[in-house]
């Protein structure tokens, strides 16, 4: 009997470039666990995540660097958008994408806070990250004042007073950082300073990448009795990089990708309708500084930096006199980042679980409180001057609950209370729940409260309730696993797996569906901007289906 030829893609590619063309499986790419390409993997994979971010900044950036003069930045901007085609796909996604990496960053470093990944040997490789995530807020602030509308000159203005507050130097820091005071001068450094800043986090992005192939993923804590060092190095049972962790990241950046289109894309359809966002996190400019409509905008720096930006309101700072904003800068920008810098070298103990170091995970949580509270009363109320005894109502009590909160669970940490048992969990599981409607309630309230007039006691009760509604939601959710976990003991866990047969007509499916989107999105004008939002809303959908048929046949060909 005469064998038919098989016409599968994989062995025609085979016979035609070979078996490894492009010798990926002789790179010294480390591999990593299968649960971490599984459900809750998503978690390991942050800074992956964030560095697709990054190139898809880059490659946007040079698209719009072809179009932007530094000497008309206004116009240049309303030109882009107006006038070049898929000009405002690629701008307004240009600025979510990088919105996009800043809040990846912070999840990223966040997530690697509490699990103690910035422990040996990930000592260095923690302090790169963390100048990757002052670098990025670096290229953020004079990309985002690069448009020359109210917000770019508002943004402006407030970097050129704490640039000039700088002792002996304030001059010299705010001619090199904006220039001789023309327009001109003003945009080319800015411009200048954005590439360098990108730049810089590229290299040191590359070396940041080294430094996580060299040590290697952080492993569960649990697979390492939350012991440091947590260092999962090569085993016989782990898969290839190739085409295991590859299929695994062409999945996460084809979603990645179609979410950065799809969201502005969504914004700008939602303009058609006189609907769309607040100023703050608008992907479009605002008007010109010298429109008359300028003085209704409210005077927002950019989102990421509201935090500091808050604390150059409070009355507290006024004792430092001309320095009030450099002091403000300084306390809640400089400080903070000190401390994560120099974390690594403070917490020296070899514990992981985020209880058994709990001082260091409450100074995290105080953070991210914090981080949201002064973003929020920014929003709110921003250029209010707030006095001391208000600051200290907002302040001073999360600081205070936190620090205890977490003091006494660590304390029945180390008691063993926390071992885990079906009672307990489900315990846990009753009380988070509680928490959480209590808490949404709450939050409810207090959000009611503001819309009718800002004060100390409800921005102190917003920042309280929010946290606990958070710390609530995590904590039923957790609880809900591990109750499963504990009710099927040492059973394995079957996933939901897929047939060949059945993935073909599931990919064949998303085919037809693909070529009629694509169809629809040739329609559409590049220079309308409605039909602009619909382009690019199909062309996040086409990524996104993309995702899915590469998760399909991950499930079907790698039951992963």
């Amino acid at each position: 009997m005469v064998k038919k030829p098989s016409f599968n893609v994989k062995n025609i590619i085979r016979n035609v470039l070979g078996e490894d063309p492009l010798k990926i499986n002789e790179l010294p790419l480390a591999t990593v666990p299968d649960y971490m390409r599984k459900k809750g993997g998503f978690w390991y994979w942050t800074g992956a995540v964030t560095s697709m971010a990054f190139v898809y900044q880059v490659v946007t950036g040079l698209l719009l660097l072809l179009y932007y003069n530094p000497g008309n930045a206004y116009n240049t901007t309303e030109y882009i958008l107006n006038n070049v085609p898929y000009g405002e796909l690629i701008l307004t996604t240009h600025l979510y994408g990088a919105y996009a990496m800043i809040v990846l960053i912070y999840i990223h470093m966040f997530r690697n806070y509490f699990s103690g990944a910035y422990k040996r040997p990930r000592e260095l490789q923690w302090i790169t990250g963390l100048i990757l995530l002052a670098l990025t807020i670096g290229v953020g602030y004079f990309g985002y004042s690069m448009t020359g509308d109210v917000l770019s000159a508002d943004a402006t203005d407030v970097g050129r007073g704490i640039a000039l507050s700088v002792p002996v130097l304030g001059n010299i820091s705010e001619y090199i950082l904006f220039g001789n005071g023309t327009n001109t001068s003003l945009f080319i450094r800015m411009l200048g300073w954005h590439i360098i800043l990108a730049a810089l986090v590229g290299a040191l992005f590359g070396f940041h990448f080294y430094l996580a192939e060299a040590n290697g993923i952080m492993p569960s804590q649990r697979s390492v009795n939350y012991t440091a060092p947590a260092v999962e190095k090569d085993k016989p049972e782990h898969k290839p990089w190739f085409p295991y962790n590859l299929l695994f990241m062409m999945q996460l950046a084809a979603f990645s990708f179609g979410i950065f289109i799809i969201l502005p894309s969504a914004v700008d359809a939602l303009r058609a309708l006189n609907m769309g966002v607040p100023a703050i996190f608008d992907p479009f400019p605002q008007v010109s500084p010298s429109s008359p409509l300028a003085s209704y905008v409210p005077p927002y720096p950019p989102w990421f930096l509201l935090f500091v930006y808050k604390a150059v309101d409070f009355k507290m700072f006024n004792i430092f006199g001309q320095y009030s904003a450099l002091a403000a800068s300084i306390w809640f920008g400089g400080l903070p980042l000190i401390y994560f810098l120099l974390v690594p070298f403070i917490d020296r103990s070899k514990n992981l679980h985020p209880l058994s170091r709990s001082i260091f995970t409450a100074f995290g949580v105080i953070a991210i409180i914090y981080l949201i509270v002064l973003s929020a009363w920014g929003v709110l109320a921003p250029g209010i001057p707030i006095n001391n005894t208000d600051l200290t109502y907002v302040l001073l009590p999360p600081f205070v609950i936190v620090i205890a909160f977490f003091l006494l669970l660590g304390h029945f940490y180390k008691k063993g209370a926390f071992t885990p048992s079906i009672s307990k969990i489900s315990a846990s599981f009753g009380i988070f729940m509680i928490l959480l409607i209590v808490g949404i309630f709450e939050l409810a309230l207090q959000f009611s409260s503001i819309l009718h007039g800002i004060n100390a006691g409800n921005m102190s009760e917003l920042g309280i309730f929010g946290s606990a509604t958070v710390f609530a939601a995590f904590g039923t959710v957790k609880s809900a696993d591990y109750a499963n976990l504990a009710r099927i003991d040492t059973q394995q866990r079957k996933g939901i797996t897929v047939s060949i047969k059945v993935a073909k007509t599931l990919v064949s499916i998303l085919f037809i569906i693909s070529a009629e989107i694509l169809w629809l999105m040739i329609q559409a004008n590049p220079l309308n901007l409605v039909q602009e939002a619909v382009f690019g809303i199909g062309l996040g959908a086409l990524l996104i289906i993309v995702g899915i048929g590469i998760r399909i046949y991950r499930l079907a060909y790698y039951y992963e």
